[in-house]
């Protein structure tokens, strides 16, 4: 049985100091760590990537940062530029990382995010790296795409883990190479699309 977690909500101003939605998941055996969740476009937390991975960082004792933004929803967003919606995206992610912060005196961190939240990653985990000792991250199918999301992921080295699917738009198995010859720990799942999903096949 998993053990209890308490729920709150941190009061988190982003994008033109409008309110970041999150919940701020702890386990009773807190540990010092804390996982921050950022959701893609339309893929949000309570998605299958997002619900293992969550389970498993409580399951670890991490607390569990979520950032529960609905890109897909917001009318403004999706009339906004490329290049706006990626400092929205990027000035969300790093109001709430900062928030998460301040809850406790973490070791370790780890930031976990879905395509579009890549971009706010690459923003997020740039030079020089927000105020934690040990900062881990994961890149579910990431925008390889972005010349930004890739400089970050040849810099991070080990400290990153990629995963994506062969029949992602955004998979480039010259990139993914590159990215292991950095130390860059890289999952290809075969067939799977962009939701990491394999059609027909569940």
């Amino acid at each position: 049985t998993r053990t209890m977690v308490t729920e709150r909500i941190l009061p988190i101003t982003g994008y033109r100091d409008l309110p970041v939605p999150n919940r701020l998941r702890r386990p009773a055996a807190a540990n010092g760590r804390l996982a921050l969740m950022l959701p893609g476009f339309g893929y949000t937390l309570d998605m299958p990537l997002f619900y293992y991975l969550e389970n498993l960082y409580l399951d670890r004792g991490c607390d569990v940062l979520r950032v529960e933004t609905t890109y897909s929803q917001n009318a403004a967003f999706g009339e906004a530029t490329e290049s706006e919606q990626a400092r929205w995206v990027a000035a969300d992610a790093r109001a709430a990382w900062q928030a998460g912060l301040a809850q406790a005196d973490y070791a370790s961190a780890v930031v976990a995010g879905k395509s579009l939240s890549t971009l706010a990653m690459a923003a997020l985990l740039a030079p020089p790296l927000p105020t934690s000792p040990n900062v881990q991250s994961v890149w579910l199918t990431p925008l390889l795409s972005q010349p930004q999301v890739l400089e970050t992921l040849l810099r991070l080295g080990a400290s990153a883990q990629v995963v994506i699917g062969d029949a992602d738009p955004y998979h480039d198995a010259e990139v993914l190479t590159e990215l292991e010859r950095a130390g860059v720990n890289v999952v290809v799942a075969q067939g799977a699309d962009h939701g990491l999903d394999i059609p027909g096949d569940a």
